[in-house]
């Protein structure tokens, strides 16, 4: 029965998305229940369809957030406008653990691309120091979650545990600062 009920999951789940998919007028969505069927096997499987069409309707929502960011606002609407960001995504105030997990997840998908643009572009260290900061972002803040409250309470023990980590950071900030300074140098030695 658990079969059957997953399989029921994942069909609401893809037919949801493929609805709201249709009304943002995203295209190459499959439409039938053949095509649908066709783009599982041809992506790996429902679960893999399902992350394609998630991952398709995020990139559609990012559109317009782009779009809706350039719009002159307040400090304090725009403020409210990615608190409601947070809240939808199960992360608001009332939950800063959810929150963190969300960050660090965003921050891990935005950089992902960051190694392949920094192996694109070798002669340049920029993409390559924007790769390293982006992995020592990423590598603080699995640090931070894994040591929330420790600081308040006092648990050293817990801290210490992620000496490794935090020097591990270090190291991609003062690789990303090094490749910073080699432009700077090349900038400096160019007569402008």
């Amino acid at each position: 029965m658990d079969g059957l009920d997953e399989q029921d999951d994942v069909r609401t789940s893809v037919l949801r998305l493929v609805s709201v998919l249709s009304v943002l007028g995203v295209g190459g969505i499959a439409r039938t229940e053949d095509d649908h069927l066709d783009a599982m096997d041809e992506l790996g499987g429902p679960d893999a369809y399902r992350a394609w069409l998630a991952s398709a309707l995020l990139g559609a929502a990012q559109a317009e957030a782009m779009t809706a960011d350039r719009l002159p606002l307040s400090r304090d609407s725009r403020y409210a406008v990615w608190q409601r960001q947070l809240e939808a995504a199960d992360a608001g105030t009332d939950n800063p653990a959810r929150r963190a997990e969300l960050i660090q997840w965003q921050v891990r998908r935005a950089a992902a691309q960051l190694p392949a643009i920094a192996q694109e572009n070798r002669a340049d260290p920029i993409p390559l120091a924007t790769a390293q900061a982006a992995e020592a972002l990423q590598v603080l803040l699995a640090v931070g979650a894994a040591t929330r409250g420790a600081v308040e309470s006092g648990d050293v023990r817990r801290l210490a545990t992620q000496a490794t980590r935090l020097r591990e950071a270090r190291k991609a900030l003062q690789a990303a600062v090094a490749n910073t300074d080699v432009l700077l140098e090349l900038l400096g030695s160019v007569d402008l």
